[in-house]
C-alpha cells in the first residue's frame, strides 16, 4: 500500500531501555553479579533453604529473588535483592556467594532500580492505554538517565507530527464515540 510502518510502542521502549542499561559498563556489571548471586540460590537448594531460614531469623518475609530474562525482568530481580539485602549479607557472612556487591553498587543497583521503575509503569500504561508517555517519564539526568531520554526522544520524536499515528488512533475501535 506504500504505508510506513509504525513500531509497537512497548517494543521502542523496550529498545531504549536496552540501550540505556549498556551504556554503563558498572550497570552491566552489576547485573551480571546480580545474575550469578540469583543464579547461585535457584541452582542450589540447600543455599535457597539457608537464606528461608535467614529471612524468617529476621523476620521478613519469606520471598525467591527474581531472575531476569529482559529489561522488566532485570528491574524486578534488582529489587528483589535490594528487598532481600540484610539476609543475603548474613548469608554472606556465613557461605561464599558466587559475587560479592560492593557498597557503590549497592547504592548504584538502588539507583538503577529507581531509573526502571518509571519505565516499567509507562510499560503498564501503555498495555492499558490509558495515558502519554509524558505522563510517566520524569526528568532525567545522568550518563544512563541521559542515554534512555535520548533514546526516548530520538524514538518518540514524531509521534506529535506523523500523520499515521492521527490515522491509527482514528481507526482504533477503542476511539469510537470518544470513549477510551
Amino acid at each position: 500500500m506504500g504505508v510506513r510502518s509504525l513500531g509497537c510502542v512497548a517494543h521502542s521502549c523496550q529498545l531504549c531501555v536496552q540501550e540505556g542499561l549498556l551504556s554503563q559498563r558498572s550497570v552491566t556489571e552489576i547485573l551480571a553479579n546480580a545474575r550469578k548471586i540469583v543464579g547461585h540460590f535457584k541452582h542450589s537448594p540447600l543455599a535457597y533453604s539457608r537464606l528461608e531460614d535467614i529471612q524468617m531469623d529476621l523476620h521478613m518475609d519469606i520471598k525467591r529473588l527474581q531472575q531476569d530474562t529482559r529489561w522488566n525482568s532485570s528491574l524486578y530481580m534488582l529489587q528483589s535483592l535490594l528487598e532481600q539485602k540484610r539476609a543475603l549479607s548474613v548469608f554472606a557472612a556465613e557461605r561464599t556467594l558466587p559475587a560479592a556487591l560492593t557498597a557503590y553498587q549497592w547504592e548504584l543497583m538502588s539507583k538503577v532500580a529507581d531509573v526502571l521503575s518509571p519505565f516499567e509503569e509507562l510499560t503498564k500504561v501503555v498495555s492499558r492505554e490509558t495515558a502519554t508517555a509524558a505522563d510517566v517519564i520524569p526528568a532525567i539526568t545522568g550518563t544512563m538517565k541521559r542515554t534512555l531520554l535520548d533514546a526516548v526522544e530520538k524514538r518518540f520524536a514524531d509521534v506529535e507530527t506523523e500523520p499515521l499515528f492521527y490515522i491509527a488512533t482514528l481507526l482504533d475501535p477503542r476511539y469510537k464515540d470518544g470513549q477510551v
